[in-house]
């Protein structure tokens, strides 16, 4: 069953959060310099340095009960995942993201890899999924995805820029112009795609209202690159500020936002996974107005799951709190993600889509039928009424939640009745389906197609 041109780019976004919820890390970002035409291949980027601050180490740090840490860990080493920050525009030079920031994903394939055989069995399983653009190849085998400003994508691996562009027009792109080295690439509607060695970015339509071109969107983010426009971390100081306190990690997600959205005072938040051969590192930050709000952090920090499990140590650091566990790297079986602190309000009407990610698993039951389980991730908790099953193939299957199309019949965890990280639903499923789950709110002529799913035999 061929999948739609439309699908084909939002799925490459998507998978890109598959892994859970991720994002951006590193501080000390490249702030000026001499404007250049084209980058270089990636391989001897260099973002600047510090940032990542250890994992602990001043008379301020202490657990959550009070117990004094005594011998701060040794730092992390820096990942790929450092370069997110060059490709990010100032929010004023993009379309549908406020002055206070936009939310931010970035994950190391490569990298991780390295750490699959001490990690524990099948958390790296995506990785051997292929990238649904052709030509780009296996998503384990590329350095960095990106993923920020509700629709733009970055990749940067080792793939060939003739083959991903011919992989482009298979679905409908068009060659246009060259832009400080890229190549750029549209299909008559509003999605715009970007290409060079090893680098393609791509920006799509994130809901049905959504006409606004997105060339100028993909020409900010190569300006961005190439230090031909301001940078996120250099239009909104506490971008920078978030990421100097997560520091280095193979899997991180950061957004800012205005005053008091979530915590009370609150600026941004943001967490990232930095996976070692015998312990993992997880570390939660949170920025706010003002003195930090220590008390609330530490709330929160007591009753998450995305720390793993692990003993947490509290550090204030001026405006900013961190939260920072090691656990053992073989107990790791996925990165659960998520934001620190409150849930985010969200207009659905005004805003638009949430940025979420879906995981999909199916089981043979036999007779050409099975269980389709279809798994939040990780990313923004999402109303149930707004959560929607639909697509071709679906099945009268015994003991699941879901039989044909319609509003989300799976577990509901989050506040006020919405579908959160780890909530999930069961939805029979020929062996041919296509499926997808779209976001479409109630009373709203808003949607998006937030995730696909294709049966093995589609």
């Amino acid at each position: 069953m061929p999948e739609t041109r439309r699908n084909a780019l939002k799925r490459g976004g998507a998978t890109i959060a598959a892994l859970s919820a991720l994002s951006g890390c590193l501080g000390g970002v490249l702030g000026g310099g001499t404007p250049t035409e084209a980058p270089d291949d990636g391989s001897s980027d260099d973002d600047g340095g510090g940032g990542d601050g250890g994992d602990g180490g001043d008379e301020d740090e202490s657990t959550p009960t009070g117990t004094p840490t005594v011998t701060p860990a040794p730092a992390r080493p820096e990942t790929p995942v450092a370069t997110l920050t060059r490709w990010m525009p100032d929010p004023s030079l993009l379309d549908q993201t406020g002055d206070s920031g936009y939310a931010f994903l970035g994950m190391a394939p490569t990298a991780l890899g390295e750490f699959e055989g001490a990690l524990g069995s099948g958390t790296l399983a995506q990785l051997d999924e292929r990238y649904p653009i052709p030509g780009v190849g296996r998503l384990g085998d590329q350095r960095a995805l990106f993923r920020f400003a509700r629709s733009v994508s970055v990749l940067i691996g080792e793939f060939d820029r003739t083959a991903v562009e011919d992989g482009l027009r298979q679905y409908g792109f068009e060659a246009g112009e060259a832009h400080r080295g890229f190549r750029l690439f549209s299909p008559g509607d509003p999605r715009a795609a970007a290409v060079r060695d090893g680098m393609l970015v791509t920006a799509g339509a994130v809901s049905s209202e959504d006409t606004a071109d997105k060339k100028p969107v993909v020409e900010a983010v190569v300006d961005a690159r190439t230090g031909n426009a301001d940078r996120y971390v250099d239009a909104v100081p506490e971008c920078r500020r978030l990421l100097d306190s997560i520091g280095s990690a193979h899997i991180l997600e950061g957004r800012t936002h205005g005053t008091g959205e979530t915590f009370e005072r609150g600026l941004g938040e943001g967490m990232g996974y930095h996976v070692a051969e015998d312990r993992t590192r997880v570390r939660a930050a949170a920025l706010f107005e003002g003195s930090a709000n220590r008390s609330a952090m530490a709330e929160w920090a007591g009753e998450t799951d995305a720390l793993l499990g692990g003993e947490v140590t509290l550090r204030t650091d001026g405006s900013a709190v961190t939260a920072t566990a090691t656990v053992p790297t073989g107990d790791v079986t996925e990165f659960p993600g998520g934001y620190p602190g409150p849930e985010m309000d969200r207009d659905s009407g005004a805003d638009g889509p949430p940025t979420v990610a879906f995981g999909f698993e199916y089981e043979p039951a036999g007779d050409g039928v099975g269980t389709l389980t279809v798994t939040h991730d990780g990313g923004d908790a999402v109303p149930r009424e707004a959560v929607q099953i639909r697509g071709e193939g679906f099945a009268e299957v015994d003991g699941v939640d879901q039989r044909g199309p319609g509003v989300w019949q799976g577990s509901v965890s989050g506040e006020g009745g919405s579908v959160v990280a780890g909530d999930l639903v069961t939805v029979g499923a020929a062996s041919d389906y296509e499926i997808a789950v779209v976001w479409r709110p109630p009373d709203s002529d808003q949607s998006a197609t937030l995730a696909t799913h294709e049966g093995p035999d589609a």
